[in-house]
């Protein structure tokens, strides 16, 4: 099998496939090739002082990615309200919601609302990567990769 690292006995770091941080900055190009090859690399920070467990951080082709996020569905539960009118759009999966009078008007107050909270996530990364499930941060990573596109997010978001 031909190894992920130029030099040296790598069999056994190929095997392992986990690198530490300094590993990874100095074989960075190797390690990145071997990714775009398909191969998983995760490269790893050590015990956090606020982790029970080590940080670790995969690179893995994008393409795995998208293929893996296409199946993250979202499913918008739209209602027409009887009493005030109107349309109301839940994200149960994201915790957010999109309100208007007619079903157009709910849908964009709905990607307006996205957006403002992706900024709101991106800028307190910190903290939301420690209060929010697992599940939810995987979702906002969906909808980050948008990259602010409202025709992606409608397409991600089911609508």
């Amino acid at each position: 099998m031909k190894t992920i690292i130029k030099g040296g006995d790598n069999m056994e770091a190929l095997i392992r496939r986990k690198f530490n941080i300094r590993d990874t900055k100095r074989y960075y190009s190797d390690l990145n090739s071997a990714a775009l090859k398909g191969l998983e690399l995760v490269t790893f920070k050590g015990i956090n002082k606020n982790a029970k467990v080590d940080e670790e951080v995969s690179h893995i082709k994008t393409l795995y990615i998208d293929y893996l996020m296409g199946f993250l569905k979202i499913d918008p539960i739209i209602e027409l309200g009887e009493e005030v009118g109107g349309y109301t759009i839940a994200l149960n999966e994201i915790d957010m919601y999109g309100e208007g009078d007619t079903l157009e008007e709910a849908k964009e107050n709905l990607i307006d609302s996205i957006l403002e909270y992706i900024d709101i996530y991106i800028d307190k990364i910190d903290l939301f990567n420690q209060v929010e499930s697992i599940s939810k941060q995987v979702y906002m990573l969906k909808l980050i990769r948008c990259d602010g596109d409202r025709e992606r997010l409608k397409k991600e978001i089911g609508l």
